[in-house]
């Protein structure tokens, strides 16, 4: 059964809620969403990959030419222009903990279980950076500001730590270190695209800080019933939307720190999301462990406008800064690259953030 939850009202803050004395319990009716067999999207590429162990990471450059894909046994750049030929394998000696691009197309960012985080040329193939970290506990998570400015790695048992990259002398240092309070298994994170916030999904808890200054900023306790395992940031800065092994992707208003919308699936994960840039569209895969779907929701009409289902997990999904775009992974490690079909969808993701964002301002 699947369910769209609107707020009428306000959400119930937990008392440890920084900055919001809102603590009035949601008001929430149900719509059962719609079955629609109009496809939005269209399958263009298909490749079984050479990772012996399971992606966990997927991006494809901004320049379109490169998907890249890691694993804990490698890294892995297939060239989009000649039908996603393999043109770099590469096998680290130790495991890898996480792959991101950089905006300029150049680099591969990624972090290791030594603890280390590596930059390579995905170009020249080769590795131009190593930092070593002083630390024990290993990189679960990696990301990079939009400026190419900050790299940012999540540790084993919580510990954030935000690093400033040259690129001309070719070094990173240290700016600051956010230390957990609690020892943490899991972290997912995101930079919004102004690279003014970083938010932090820990465990089933959603977390803000001022990525320059590492200012906390606020914190939402017990944001799900289970582990975050995604989260992304509308374009705006007003939204955050999480997903979770609850069931539930939520999006949350940024500014007041309450639950606006909730979309459930009875029995299912929420593993991976994406939103356009004009903040109109959510694409999600959500799944159990036998079966998966991907899914799009119009946020401005508050429905669902597309579920294909699949016989198999899907886990990651990455779609481009444009949105002509998305990529796929499964769990037998088949990379998948799909297009927008329709043509509504490509002129709706030209619109400004204004003019679709409009129908969303909320009254106290």
């Amino acid at each position: 059964f699947f369910f769209f939850f609107k707020q009428k009202t306000a959400y119930e803050i937990s008392a440890c809620l920084v900055g919001s004395e809102m603590c009035i319990r949601d008001s929430l009716y149900i719509v059962q969403a719609k079955e629609t067999p109009q496809k939005y999207l269209t399958e263009t590429l298909s490749l079984k990959t050479q990772h012996q162990k399971l992606i966990h990471s997927i991006f494809l450059t901004n320049n379109q030419k490169y998907v890249v894909s890691g694993s804990q046994d490698r890294v892995v750049a297939y060239n989009r222009e000649k039908d996603l030929s393999v043109d770099l394998v590469l096998q680290p000696q130790y495991q890898v903990k996480g792959v991101v691009g950089t905006s300029d197309s150049q680099y591969a960012v990624y972090g290791t279980d030594e603890p280390a985080i590596r930059i390579l040329n995905i170009e020249s193939k080769q590795e131009v950076l190593v930092e070593k970290i002083n630390s024990t506990n290993e990189i679960i998570a990696i990301t990079t500001s939009r400026d190419n400015k900050y790299i940012i790695t999540a540790q084993k048992g919580g510990n954030i730590q935000v690093w400033s990259w040259n690129q001309s002398l070719n070094s990173l240092k240290l700016e600051y270190e956010i230390i957990s309070q609690d020892y943490i298994l899991s972290t997912s994170f995101t930079i919004s695209q102004d690279n003014k916030y970083l938010v932090a999904a820990q465990e089933k808890d959603l977390k803000v800080w001022d990525l320059s200054t590492g200012s906390f900023l606020f914190e939402i306790k017990n944001a799900h019933a289970g582990r975050i395992f995604t989260v992304a940031i509308s374009s705006d800065n007003t939204k955050i939307f999480t997903g979770s092994a609850d069931g539930y992707i939520n999006m949350w208003n940024m500014s007041r720190r309450y639950k606006v919308i909730a979309y459930y699936s009875q029995n299912d994960k929420a593993y991976s999301l994406a939103l356009t840039s004009n903040n109109r569209y959510l694409i999600y895969i959500q799944g159990d462990y036998e079966n998966s779907f991907l899914g799009i929701y119009d946020l401005s009409d508050q429905k669902q406008i597309q579920k294909e289902y699949f016989n198999i997990n899907l886990f990651n999904l990455f779609l481009s800064r444009d949105n002509k775009h998305l990529v796929t992974s499964n769990q037998d490690n088949v990379i998948t690259l799909y297009e927008p079909s329709l043509e509504q969808l490509k002129e709706d993701i030209q619109q400004t953030p204004d003019a679709v964002d409009n129908k969303y301002s909320l009254s106290a």
